[in-house]
């Protein structure tokens, strides 16, 4: 076999290799950056690290709020995301009674599957919620309590012994990136990370071309046509010299 049937050869048979070696190079689509902005309690509040709001490679102030650790946590939570953002806010000069019309009656302590707590912005008192009913008026009662902020982040945050991989490198260093999301990161989160406390946030980062799967599978699909023509055609050529 001469030298050009050789690199006939190897480009055919990458050709026709390219459903294997083509995926891997995560050429489309966007990569997924783990972000970390460190938290503070100062005097009562929770408040987002000066310096880590001055850093311009490392905007902050999008972040959505972790709403199931410490809701309305965001400088726009309260326009973009969460209407128990503008709710809440009324209940800090005072309990709201609502008579919920389908109750007529309740027996136990009532719950929801809300966060715990809630901060209006990136530097705010820290609330309780709190939820109870009044059995004499036959209504639910919601309120906030305040509380200390380092006690409400030793509440809620994760240990990160149990975060993903990707979490703790972002937490040694800042941030880290993964190719796939995770599929349960669809909310930001606190961890306790160097006796404090880092919320992880993810960010889609666009670096290569769009993703488009059913154009990557027609080129796929195409380089194995050719490769194998190309096999065929160095195959014959054999024959013949032979």
């Amino acid at each position: 076999m001469d030298t050009r049937s050789r690199v006939h050869l190897v480009i055919a048979l990458l050709l026709v290799a390219a459903p294997l070696w083509g995926p891997p190079l995560d050429l489309t689509g966007p990569d997924y950056e783990y972000r970390t902005v460190d938290l503070a309690a100062e005097d009562g509040n929770l408040t987002v690290d000066h310096d880590d709001l001055a850093a311009e490679d490392r905007p902050i102030d999008y972040f959505e709020a972790p709403s199931d650790q410490i809701a309305c946590f965001s400088r726009w939570a309260t326009v973009d995301h969460d209407r128990g953002c503008y709710l809440d806010s009324r209940l800090r000069g005072g309990d709201v009674a609502v008579d919920y019309p389908p109750i007529g009656g309740f027996n136990g302590m009532p719950t929801t599957d809300d966060a715990p707590y809630v901060a209006f912005g990136l530097h705010s008192p820290v609330y309780e919620r709190t939820l109870t009913y009044d059995d004499a008026n036959e209504t639910f009662v919601f309120g906030l309590d305040r509380v200390d902020a380092r006690t409400a982040l030793a509440d809620v945050a994760d240990d990160p012994e149990y975060a993903p991989p990707v979490i703790q490198r972002a937490l040694d260093d800042g941030s880290a990136r993964r190719d796939e999301a995770i599929a349960w990161f669809d909310e930001n989160r606190i961890y306790r990370h160097d006796g404090g406390y880092v919320l992880v946030y993810e960010e889609p980062i666009y670096d290569g071309y769009s993703e488009k799967p059913g154009v990557e599978r027609g080129f796929e699909t195409l380089s194995v046509l050719v490769g194998a023509v190309l096999l065929f055609r160095v195959g014959r050529d054999s024959v013949r010299e032979s």
